[in-house]
C-alpha cells in the first residue's frame, strides 16, 4: 500500500523504485537553479543551526522517488478551544454536550475546499489523481514522485544530508508553494527538516520518571485516623476532605492510571495491602489491564524486577480504596524494550495512539503521527529489538476512562514546541469528548530536573502540566501544631505546601494564560509580586532557547499550574514484602484522580454527563476548596513562589473539600 511504501521509505531515507509518472518536461542532462515565479512564495526555509550536526552531500538523483504527504491545514483550531469552553462553561446552554470521536475528527477535518485547491493545483502541475490519496481523517495527501517531478513542483533542490551520528536524510533549503495555496498547507514532507533515523542508543534525558520519596517502615504502622500527620492512608484522605465511603460503580467509571518507564506492581502485593487495611475489598481486586504496544502489567515473578518501582503501588494503594467498588484500569505503555533501555525522547504519543485512532496520523504543527526527529523520537513498532513488540503500531484499541491520572512529565525546554503543541491539541480533543486528564506536577520545586538559561536561574516548566487542557495537582501534608498528646481520631488537621519536596509549579514558556484562570492568576500577583525577590519576562521562548531572556525567571504571562492540590506525603504502601511511606505529586494525582471520579459517580447516578473538562467550574467555585496559605515551592537557588490566599503555584485552588465540591458539580 502507499502508505507502507511511505512509511519505509522515510524510514530509510532513500529508497530506489520504479519511476512514477513523469511530467511532460525533459529532465535529462544537468538541471540549473529556475527562477521562482512571482505566483509562488517560500513556504519552508532550511534553519542555519541545523548546520552544527548535519553536513550537505550529492544531489539527490532525478530519478529517485520519494515519498511526499503534504499536511493540510486544518479548521477549527482555535474554534476547537472556543467550542471546549462552550461545553465546559458552568450555565452555558451546551454544558456537558460532549463530543463522539467522529464528531472530533469531523469538526479539525481541513475544509473540503483545502483539499479541493491542493488537489487541483497537484493536478494542474500533472500529479494526476491516481497518484494521490487523502488519508482517512483528511488531514493529509500523500503520493510518490520522482526528485525531478518534486522539485519541478517545488521550486526546491534536495539533497543527501548526513548527519554526526552516522545516519542520513533528505531534505530541501527550501521550497516554494503557489501563494493561493500556502494558506490551505501546514507542511509539505520530505521537505526542510533534517530527523536522524538511528536514534534508538540515545537514552532519554528530557524524561522525568517518577522518583517518590520513600521511607521503609521496620513492620506494619497500624495507621488510622488519629495518625494522619504521620502515617496517610485512604481513611484519612476521607476524614480531611469529608469524602464519604463508596457504594456504587458505574459501568465504563473505572478511574484510569497510566504507567510507563518499567514502573510495574505485584497483584500478591495488592491483595495483602487489601486484606491488611481494607478486608472490604476482596482479594482478586485487580486494575483491568490495558496493555499498549507489548507492554508489561503486573510483575508476579520479581526476580527480574527487584526492587518493584513504587509508583505503581502508590498510585493504586492511594485510589482504589477511596472509590471501591469501582475500579481501576491500568494502561501500560510500551514493550520491555523501550522501557527498561528508556531508548527514546518522546513519550506519550503511543499511548494517545491507543486510545483515539486519529490521532496516529494526526497532522498538526508540521508533525503527523509519532515523532521521528532525534529531539522528540517515540518508540517505532513494530519494534525488532530483543523483547520487541512485533505487532503493528496500536491505533484506537481502548476507550480512554473517564478520568485518567498520569504522575509524569518532563520540562518544557526539552522537547520542540511543535511536539508539545500537537500533544496538548490531542488532551482537548480527549477533553470534547468528556475525558479528564489529571497529572502531577512535579517534585522540584520551581526548578524541575535544572534550571535554564546562561545564569542558570531560569524556572523549568513541567510539561504536560503546563498544556491548559490538563488538570495539574499541586502537593500537600497534614500537620499537627497544638503538640496535642494523645491525638484524636478524625481530627482536621493543618494542611500546608509539603515541606520534605517542593510542589511543582510556575508558568508555561509555550502555552499562554487561558481565559478560565487569568483572573485567579492576577489576584495572586497583586498579592505577592512586588515582594518575590525575583523579576519576570514577559515574552514566550521558542524550543528552549532562552538567548532572548536578558531579565527574570520565569514567564509571566504563561499558563499556570498547578489548578488544585491534594495530599502528597507519607502515604503507607506495601510493596516487595515491607511496608513504605511514600510521597511525591505521584501521590497527589491519583487522590484527586478519585475526587473526580466519585464526582462522575454521582453525575452518572443523576441521569447528567462526565465532568470532563472541569477547569472552568473549578475556577468559578474556589469555596469548593480547602485553601492552603502556608509554603512555598523553592529552586533555582531562590525561594521560589509563596502560598497565598487562593490560587497560587505552589497547590493550585487548593484541595478539595468534597461535600461543597460534590454539591458544585452535580448541580453543574
Amino acid at each position: 500500500m502507499l502508505l507502507n511504501t511511505l512509511v519505509a521509505s522515510l524510514a530509510s531515507g532513500l529508497v530506489l523504485g520504479a519511476f512514477a509518472s513523469p511530467l511532460s518536461h525533459d529532465y535529462a542532462g544537468a538541471k540549473t537553479r529556475r527562477v521562482v515565479p512571482s505566483s509562488h512564495s517560500l513556504h519552508e526555509r532550511h534553519l542555519s543551526h541545523w548546520e552544527r550536526q548535519w553536513t550537505k552531500r550529492s544531489k539527490v538523483p532525478d530519478t529517485q522517488i520519494l515519498p511526499m504527504r503534504i499536511g493540510l491545514k486544518q479548521s477549527n483550531l482555535k474554534e476547537g478551544h472556543d467550542k471546549l469552553m462552550d461545553l465546559s462553561t458552568p450555565g452555558s446552554s451546551n454544558y456537558g454536550n460532549h463530543m463522539t470521536a467522529e464528531e472530533v475528527v469531523d469538526f479539525f477535518a481541513p475544509h473540503q475546499s483545502t483539499t479541493d485547491a491542493v488537489t487541483e493545483w497537484l493536478v494542474s502541475s500533472g500529479i494526476g489523481p491516481d497518484r494521490f490519496a487523502v488519508s482517512v481523517n483528511k488531514q493529509w495527501i500523500q503520493f510518490d514522485a520522482t526528485a525531478a517531478e518534486v522539485e519541478e513542483l517545488l521550486f526546491a533542490e534536495y539533497y543527501v544530508w548526513n548527519h554526526l551520528s552516522g545516519s542520513h536524510d533528505i531534505a530541501s533549503e527550501g521550497y516554494h508553494l503557489p501563494t493561493h495555496i500556502r494558506k490551505h498547507v501546514d507542511y509539505v514532507t520530505p521537505g526542510t527538516r533534517l530527523r536522524p533515523r538511528n536514534v534508538k542508543n540515545k537514552r532519554a534525558g528530557n524524561f522525568n520518571k517518577p522518583q517518590p520519596m520513600i521511607t521503609q517502615l521496620p513492620g506494619f504502622p497500624f495507621p488510622n485516623s488519629s495518625t494522619c500527620d504521620v502515617y496517610v492512608t485512604a481513611e484519612c484522605t476521607r476524614v480531611q476532605y469529608g469524602i464519604p465511603n463508596a457504594t456504587t460503580a458505574a459501568p465504563g467509571n473505572e478511574l484510569g492510571i497510566y504507567e510507563s518507564l518499567d514502573v510495574h506492581y505485584s497483584r500478591k502485593d495488592l491483595d495483602i495491602y487489601y486484606s491488611t487495611l481494607y478486608p472490604n475489598i476482596p482479594n482478586g481486586t485487580y486494575p483491568e489491564e490495558r496493555l499498549i504496544d507489548g507492554a508489561i502489567g503486573a510483575i508476579e515473578d520479581t526476580t527480574e524486577y527487584v526492587p518493584i518501582d513504587l509508583e505503581a503501588p502508590l498510585d493504586f494503594d492511594s485510589s482504589s480504596p477511596l472509590i471501591y467498588p469501582q475500579g481501576l484500569v491500568l494502561f501500560q505503555e510500551d514493550d520491555e524494550y523501550y522501557e527498561s533501555t528508556e531508548a527514546f525522547n518522546g513519550f506519550w504519543n503511543t499511548f494517545l495512539d491507543a486510545i483515539d485512532g486519529s490521532y496516529c496520523n494526526y497532522s498538526a504543527f508540521g508533525e503527523t503521527g509519532d515523532c521521528t526527529a532525534e529531539e522528540c523520537f517515540d518508540p517505532v513498532y513494530p519494534d525488532p529489538n530483543p523483547g520487541g513488540y512485533t505487532g503493528q503500531l496500536q491505533c484506537g484499541v481502548y476507550k480512554p476512562t473517564n478520568v485518567i491520572s498520569i504522575s509524569y512529565g518532563a520540562g518544557e525546554y526539552g522537547w520542540p514546541d511543535y511536539y508539545m503543541k500537537r500533544q496538548c491539541n490531542e488532551w482537548m480533543k480527549l477533553a470534547l469528548q468528556g475525558t479528564t486528564i489529571v497529572m502531577s506536577s512535579g517534585d522540584s520545586g520551581v526548578g524541575g530536573t535544572t534550571c535554564l538559561g546562561d545564569s542558570g536561574k531560569i524556572f523549568e516548566v513541567d510539561f504536560a502540566s503546563s498544556c491548559p487542557y490538563v488538570l495539574s495537582v499541586g502537593s500537600t501534608e497534614w500537620d499537627r501544631f497544638d503538640n496535642v498528646t494523645t491525638p484524636t481520631p478524625g481530627k482536621k488537621l493543618n494542611e500546608v505546601a509539603t515541606k520534605r519536596f517542593p510542589s511543582g509549579g510556575g508558568f508555561s514558556n509555550v502555552f499562554g494564560v487561558p481565559d478560565y484562570q487569568r483572573d485567579a492568576v492576577s489576584a495572586y500577583f497583586d498579592q505577592v509580586e512586588s515582594s518575590l525577590g525575583f523579576d519576570a519576562y514577559h515574552h514566550f521562548v521558542a524550543n528552549g532557547d532562552f538567548s532572548n531572556v536578558t531579565g527574570g525567571v520565569y514567564h509571566q504571562g504563561g499558563r499556570a499550574y498547578p489548578d488544585v492540590g491534594a495530599v502528597g506525603d507519607r502515604q503507607v504502601v506495601y510493596s516487595n514484602g515491607s511496608w513504605w511511606l511514600v510521597g511525591g505529586t505521584s501521590l497527589s494525582s491519583p487522590v484527586f484522580g478519585a475526587v473526580l471520579t466519585l464526582a462522575n459517580e454521582a453525575r452518572i447516578a443523576a441521569g447528567k454527563s462526565t465532568l470532563g473538562f472541569v477547569h472552568p467550574a473549578l475556577y468559578q467555585h474556589p469555596e469548593a476548596f480547602n485553601d492552603i496559605t502556608v509554603g512555598s515551592n523553592p529552586g533555582c537557588n531562590s525561594t521560589g513562589f509563596p502560598a497565598a490566599k487562593g490560587w497560587d503555584p505552589v497547590t493550585g485552588l487548593g484541595t478539595p473539600n468534597f461535600p461543597v465540591l460534590l454539591k458544585v458539580l452535580l448541580g453543574l
